[in-house]
Parts: structure tokens; sequence; C-alpha cells
């Protein structure tokens, strides 16, 4: 998140006819030299990071499907409540295309849990009554590879930043069967401190939307069922998705040399997170 200085300098430029369409030598970002020219500071083209997020979370339980049961497989399974906490280790690398527009590819190691409680457990739906009482918590670890890609729009006046940070990632489980599949937007507005002193910080706020759906299956004779001993074959699916889709974002940036930048990211609200990621660019 180095350096946005610039807003659509050379859509700007191009529209205004001051930019040739074709440059004269290719070099990243397109247009870089024209928008030096007109005191603009701009990131170094090519990043590689290595980053660190801790997320917890409250989730719902949309569905329990069942298999390998036969007649039974209409088990009635109601829960309550849901919790999720997990641990991402992330490489990233990103390009600048333009002044103003950034693509990047993303992959890491994730590591977590999720758990909820079984509030009621009913072999015959169909028939009156609510069932066994369970209340009892069901966790699934979570251990998986995430991949996936995004771009990120920036731009500023003076010392005042914007940027939209937009990705798709799917994680893909190892330890029981099943994905997670997730949309992130984060917009976020803040002040560069370093273009008017000697301070190479950046600061910013910001809010987070993630749409995450994910489905996870496994034995049925995992499930806190009563007492009850189910097939070996027995399945159960389980579809979740967030409790809460938006949170806040506060974060800073700490510039070493133009080649090396810390960043770190806290969010709140009903979705807390901590992010830390060290930028090397060349």
């Amino acid at each position: 998140m180095a350096k946005f200085r610039s807003l659509s300098i050379a859509l700007i430029a191009m529209i205004s006819g001051t930019i040739s369409p074709t440059p004269q030598a290719f070099e990243l970002p397109l247009f870089k030299a024209e928008a030096e020219e007109r005191g603009y500071t701009l990131p170094e083209a090519i990043g590689l990071s290595f980053g660190y997020m801790n997320v917890s979370q409250g989730i719902n339980v949309d569905s329990i499907t069942l298999a390998g049961l036969g007649p039974l497989d209409d088990i009635g399974i109601k829960t309550k409540g849901g919790y999720q906490e997990s641990q991402v280790i992330t490489l990233k690398a990103d390009v600048w295309v333009l002044p103003f527009l950034n693509f990047y590819a993303i992959g890491g190691k994730l590591d977590g849990y999720s758990e909820t409680t079984i509030s009621h457990v009913k072999l015959f739906p169909n028939l009156p009554g609510d069932g066994i009482e369970i209340n009892e918590p069901f966790r699934l670890d979570l251990d998986g590879y995430t991949y996936g890609a995004g771009t990120v729009i920036a731009g500023g006046y003076e010392s005042v930043f914007a940027l939209v940070d937009a990705s798709y990632t799917k994680t893909s489980l190892t330890v029981i069967d099943g994905e997670i599949d997730s949309i992130v937007i984060s917009p976020r507005v803040g002040y560069d401190f370093s273009r008017n002193s000697d301070w190479p910080i950046r600061a910013w706020v910001g809010a987070q939307y993630q749409n995450i759906e994910q489905t996870l299956s496994g034995s049925i004779n995992d499930l806190p069922l009563g007492g009850i001993s189910l097939p070996d074959n027995a399945k159960f699916t389980v579809n979740q998705s967030l409790a809460n889709k938006w949170n806040t974002l506060v974060g800073a940036q700490y510039e070493f040399t133009p080649n090396w930048v810390l960043i770190s990211e806290i969010g709140f609200g009903q979705r807390k997170s901590f992010f830390m990621t060290l930028d090397a660019r060349f």
C-alpha cells in the first residue's frame, strides 16, 4: 500500500491528450515517466510480501444434510450459535500495471477451527415432538491451502489517499472434506505523513466486506449425537456462512526504504482480525 499519490494520473492525462497512447519504452507501471514528471512518487512496480492474519468471527449454520443412513437421511438436527477462528500465512506477488491499478496473486496455509452447538436431534422429523435435547459443542478442525487473486484501485490528492482492494480466494481443506470460497472488498482512506515530514508513515481507516461460504463434510459418528452409533459410511455435510459481513479497519504502514515496507492492520466489531505483512518491492 505504498505511495498512493495519484488519482487516475494516466487516465486523466490520456483524456487531455498530453500522453501518447504508445510509450517510447516499456516499463511498469505504464506511464511511469509521465507521472513522475508531474511530481508524483510511485512505488516500485513489482512486490513480493509475506503475511500473517488471525481472524475470529461468528458464523451461521445454514444447513446440515446427512447421507448413508437410508431412510434416516432426513434426521433433523438443530443448532444454535457458531464461532470460527483461523490463522493464515500468506505469500503474495503483485504488480502495478498503471499508476492507479494493481493486480496480485496470493497463496497461503490456513489453520483453525469452526464450532457450533447442536441443540436437538430428531430421528423421525415427521413425528411430533422436539427430539433429543443435546446442547453440546460440535467442533470441526480446519486445515488447508488457500489461493486466489485480486486487484487494487488507488488514488489520492496531496497527502490524502484512498483505495479499494477486492479479492477472491478459495481454500481446499485437508483434515476434513470441504472448501471455503471468499470474496473480500476493503475500501480505505488514509493520510501520508511522509509527504510533509520526515516520518515514513502512512495511516488509514476503512471497512471490510467478506462474503464467505464454506461447505464441510465428514463422518456422522464425529457428531455429538447423545451416544447414538451410526454406520461408518454415514456422512454429514454442513453449509456455513458469516454471521456479520462488515467490520471496521485501522492500519498503518512504515517504510524502512522504498524497497522494504512493513504493514499492520487491526479489525474491530463483530469480526476481529489482526494482519501484518512485510513487503519487498523491486
